[in-house]
């Protein structure tokens, strides 16, 4: 298990050897990995690419294949590190390199003692070797590297490894053990999608996240086939894409198919109601964004880098713009002043901060649980009490900020796209 150490002034003398030999000094980490194993117990995912080719193939374009090489999770990964002289190496490298961090090669937070299993992220033996999962936050599976491999059923067999049968791959806290990540300091929920999932109406009605995250397209699907050539054909393959809603990074990684299946799974979460009353120049509308899709949050995950906001836009009969929010300017950046949906933290200080390590509290919160709504009312002033309107609502959503990116690549920083997760239109009468 991992070892959380309860504030961070806090020391523990703790010093291991990396797989490379040297000494890697475990002092000042905020948690420490207590489960530990020999460089090389688990296996490289290649290894399971003869049998199991077509599973293999949908991890290695999902984002648990690229969790530690994904350049956009070092930016900020190393940024971490910097600010607090390396603590949270081991609390936010785990979960992105869990075989790295279980296998002694972690840290060093830049990578360089990681073999070549450790640095493919979450990869099939770490998954299929955990055998529990004790604690629902910060990596709390229990790892039981070897020959036997645990899954979701226990009928197949194979030539060249035992087979388990595992309730808790069928289980959200399998997922869950990752998707929580709480501050070690103080508590604070850092990530809380499994929290989001056990509280709605989504667990009540037993829909686990491998319903909706391991079956192909939005919602719960079902991917007839075989594990393997010699397996038996199966109603229903777990499907090892893990799609959520990461269209960008998949889209820079090559990934099109993948980005273009995370834009369905946004755009199949919400939809958009509008209301108007309208008194002459003065219009009165009222945007209802509801959770159809989603069995958490909208959004979730790392919600203080991601954005979701509403763009509202009027127009008159000649296609003029007399009203807009929630715009997006010329160098990307979308209006401050839009409705957002998103979690920042509390520093110490009192401010607002995105930057999960300097957290004591919760600064603000606005998103939308699962069958959820949020309102939103706009005071419109028109130009005219005379002639027809129409307005435009959009529910937009970025997976990163283009904050962010400018702030790490400056001029060289890509330009993030925008996806419309749902639209809808109202015709003003006068």
């Amino acid at each position: 298990m991992k070892k959380l150490i309860g504030c961070i002034g806090l020391i523990i003398s703790v010093c291991v050897f990396s797989s490379s030999g040297f000494a890697v000094s475990l002092d000042n980490q905020l948690v420490v990995e207590e489960q530990q194993f020999a460089a090389g117990a688990f296996e490289g995912p290649g290894t399971c690419l003869g049998c199991h080719h077509e599973i293999h193939t949908q991890w290695s374009h999902s984002m648990h294949a690229y969790a530690w090489q994904n350049r956009w999770y070092q930016d900020d990964y190393r940024l971490a590190h910097r600010e607090t002289a390396g603590a949270t190496d081991v609390l936010c490298g785990a979960c992105h390199a869990p075989i790295a961090a279980r296998t002694g090669q972690l840290p060093p937070h830049d990578g360089s003692a990681f073999d070549a299993t450790a640095r493919q992220g979450i990869s099939c033996d770490f998954c299929h070797t955990v055998s529990d999962v004790n604690r629902l936050y910060n990596m709390g599976h229990v790892s039981s590297p070897g020959n036997l491999k645990y899954g979701n059923r226990g009928d197949g067999s194979s030539p060249y490894h035992g087979v388990k049968y595992s309730a808790v791959h069928r289980s959200a806290e399998f997922c869950g053990s990752c998707h929580n990540v709480k501050h070690p300091a103080g508590g604070t929920a850092i990530i809380d999608t499994y929290d989001d999932w056990k509280s709605g109406p989504y667990a009540e009605q037993g829909i686990t996240c491998q319903h909706c995250h391991m079956t192909p397209g939005p919602g719960q699907g079902v991917n007839p086939g075989k594990s393997s050539p010699m397996g038996m054909e199966r109603s229903n393959v777990a499907f090892h894409g893990f799609v959520g809603g990461s269209s960008f990074a998949q889209r820079k990684m090559g990934n099109e198919a993948q980005a273009q299946m995370a834009e369905e799974m946004l755009r199949a979460a919400a939809e958009l109601e509008l209301e108007a009353k309208r008194d002459g120049e003065s219009l009165s509308l009222t945007v209802h964004v509801d959770n159809v899709g989603a069995g958490h949050k909208i959004p979730t995950g790392v919600t203080y880098i991601r954005k979701m906001w509403l763009e509202v836009k009027v127009e008159d009969e000649q296609g003029n713009t007399v009203y807009h929010s929630g715009s997006v300017d010329a160098k990307n950046h979308v209006d401050p002043e839009a409705v957002f949906y998103r979690l920042l933290f509390e520093d110490g200080e009192g401010n607002l901060t995105g930057k999960s390590w300097r957290a004591v509290g919760i600064g603000y919160d606005r998103r939308i649980p699962a069958n959820g709504r949020d309102s939103e009312t706009y005071a419109i002033r028109l130009p005219a009490e005379q002639g027809v309107y129409e307005t435009t609502v959009r529910l937009m959503y970025r997976s990163f900020s283009q904050e962010s990116l400018d702030f790490h690549d400056g001029a060289d920083a890509p330009r993030i796209e925008s996806v419309e997760m749902a639209r809808s239109t109202l015709r003003i009468p006068q």
